[in-house]
């Protein structure tokens, strides 16, 4: 048994969605028309957004026109109305059904095309259900131009014809209080409505995976069916990531210790707790120590007033951090938070809070960023670790979590280039899905007053290409070894439809115990998607570019091919196939000339890596490997004969 049945990191519906039953009748047939879904990172609220897209489009006669609407990256007016055009786009054979055609409704400006989609809509009498997703977007929007947000909540609020669906974290509470000459964006959307643990029939339901037909059912044992169960508290993400350790360790301790010691369920956990009020984060601390507590207790140690702890526990409690015992007291809800919470800090350690330091203040309004600063109340920079195009890398600690990571911080030049911002906030955005041992983990996407920056995992090797310039040419085993763990890492990219467009030597990096990450997804971007930069520029890096992206037509899978074809001739022999002074020419030289036969600079080169090369080098993408399974096919059967 695989546990492929469980879906980790990314968004499912249909037969691999489960639970949250009542609250998708409450979005569906329920008397509110503005409704916002509040949840923590990893509870599912993209895929519940996606469940509710699906069950509209089934449902006869149709009430609902159900149209998906992003809005991750619509931090600007033109960014937001583009996002929206993308989901008209995305629902076109929907209004096609309808009579109406998507384009009819492109606008420079969200808030008139959402008002005329309505519109029509209405007079063929349906409902318009917009579902957004990544609300949290909506704040940065609101510090950058009130007037749109004013614009987008008049189109949200002001008709009958419209149903608006938000999902968010708890940062969006920021615009309940917004400050304007009317009612705060989130009026109508409050109280929200929380999307937490699973109730514990959907909780057993998802383990043993009961949509599937019987006998497609992984074979799980009614007594780990509870355990997993319990120690996940119900949460969907926890389950299915200790589901599919499970079947992939053979052991339900091994999976639980092993899903407790992951570092990116860590850094969700301390995304979220960073999220969280004081009072809030103190009723866990004293939770984590104590085990168990009744409101009373809990009030009695943080001397606090009785409405700030009752209405703190109560939003713990819908969150899903804690649940109450049989006695009625509190307990975490998970094994997995609680041992958080108790090895993410020495215990002496005081949560830190409380207004920036001087230091921080000088730094985030785009001082001098420098070994020592400490970013956001968080990060302490220990020394510059790499310095590219648009950003700089540091390795630091994160003081929340007392655990080494990585940190690029955008250039202060680059900060006011709003096609510079969105290449750097993507490398979060198109990856957040990718779950592949050989793609570098992003964590979080920031902003500090101005001061933009991306928090992955700390590699600590050297680059691929400090390898090659100390070294040249690789052993064979090496090679293969190499390319096989990043056409792995392409493999996860290309199935989500997703381009690299810079796969180099430099992008290729090392961990301490010698494994290679593909990393840099700035320049990334999903098959068939409009590009960041200007019509007629070219992107990517001369020497390793395809000859389609060095000619600017369109781009597939097979151009990253290509790209790892320049990087396996380089490990191969110690030269590139091609070599000039002048971009330009470099570019002609990878759209005309025929590449060197690698045994013409390494005699001893095992036939089969020279075939495999030469054909990942074709100038025609369809003489190419197809895709990169089957790349991975001859270069499984090349490291078999070493």
């Amino acid at each position: 048994m695989s546990g492929f049945q469980y879906v980790v990191g990314q968004w499912v519906r249909g037969e691999k969605f489960y639970g949250h039953a009542g609250t998708i009748e409450e979005v569906l047939n329920g008397p509110r028309n503005s409704i916002w879904l509040l949840g923590t990172r990893r509870i599912g609220k993209t895929s519940f957004l996606k469940q509710i897209e699906l069950l509209a489009q089934q449902s006869k006669p149709s009430r609902y026109l159900p149209i998906f609407w992003d809005l991750q990256g619509s931090v600007e007016e033109k960014e937001l109305a583009a996002s929206f055009n993308d989901a008209l786009l995305d629902a076109d054979k929907r209004l096609a059904a309808l009579g109406l055609s998507s384009r009819s409704f492109h606008s420079d400006d969200a808030a008139e095309g959402l008002a005329g989609l309505r519109r029509e809509l209405e007079s063929r009498g349906v409902q318009l259900l917009l579902l957004c997703d990544e609300a949290e977007e909506l704040i940065t929007l609101a510090r950058k131009d009130p007037r749109v947000l004013l614009r987008l909540r008049r189109a949200f609020h002001s008709q009958e014809g419209v149903r608006v669906v938000l999902t968010s974290t708890i940062r969006l509470w920021e615009l309940a209080d917004q400050a304007t000459d009317t009612s705060p964006f989130l009026h109508g959307f409050v109280p929200p409505v929380y999307l937490s643990r699973l109730a514990e029939n959907e909780a057993e339901d998802l383990i043993a995976q009961r949509n599937l037909p019987p006998e497609s059912r992984p074979k799980i044992d009614p007594a780990t069916v509870t355990r997993i169960r319990a120690e996940c508290g119900h949460h969907p993400y926890l389950m299915q990531l200790v589901c599919k350790r499970y079947f992939e360790l053979g052991s339900v301790d091994q999976a639980i210790e092993a899903v407790a010691s992951d570092e990116m369920v860590r850094h969700f956990f301390g995304i979220d707790f960073g999220m969280l009020t004081g009072v809030e984060q103190d009723a866990l601390e004293i939770l984590s120590a104590s085990g168990a507590a009744d409101s009373g207790a809990i009030r009695e140690r943080l001397m606090e007033g009785d409405e700030e702890v009752r209405s703190g526990l109560y939003r713990l409690e819908q969150l899903g951090y804690i649940h109450r015992n049989p006695t009625g007291s509190f307990e975490i809800a998970n094994h997995f938070f609680r041992h958080w919470l108790s090895t993410r800090r020495p215990a002496q350690m005081p949560v830190q809070r409380g207004p920036r330091s001087t230091h921080d203040m000088n730094l985030v309004h785009g001082g001098s960023v420098a070994a020592g600063s400490l970013l956001d109340r968080r990060y302490r920079l220990l020394h510059q670790a790499g310095d590219g195009t648009f950003g700089r890398v540091f390795k630091a600690v994160d003081e929340l979590l007392r655990e080494t990571i990585a940190v690029k911080i955008l250039k202060q030049g680059m900060a006011l280039d709003a096609d510079a911002v969105n290449r750097f906030r993507q490398e979060i955005v198109l990856t957040r899905d990718l779950a592949h041992p050989n793609i570098v983990r992003n964590y979080h996407f920031g902003e500090c007053q101005g001061t933009f920056y991306l928090t992955m995992k700390w590699l600590g090797g050297p680059t691929l290409a400090a390898i090659l310039r100390e070294r040249g040419a690789l052993p064979i085993a090496q090679i293969v070894t190499i390319a096989s763990k990043v056409t792995g890492a392409l493999q996860a990219a290309h199935r989500q439809r997703l381009l690299h467009r810079d796969v180099k030597p430099s992008n290729i990096i090392f961990d301490e115990e010698g494994a290679p990450f593909l990393t840099d997804f700035g320049l990334a971007r999903l098959v068939g998607a409009p590009g960041l930069t200007q019509q007629c520029m070219f992107i990517g890096t001369p020497h390793y570019a395809s000859p389609e992206q060095g000619a600017l037509k369109p781009l597939d899978h097979r151009s990253d091919l290509y790209s790892l074809g320049v990087v396996l001739f380089e490990m191969a022999t110690g030269a590139l196939p091609f070599a000039s002074e002048s971009a330009p020419e470099q570019l002609r030289m990878h759209q005309s000339s025929p590449p060197p036969d690698p045994r013409s600079l390494r005699p001893a080169l095992p036939e089969p890596l020279t075939r495999t090369i030469l054909r990942l080098l074709e100038k025609d993408p369809a003489r190419r490997y197809p895709d990169a399974d089957a790349l991975l096919e001859d270069l499984g059967a090349i490291g078999a004969t070493e």
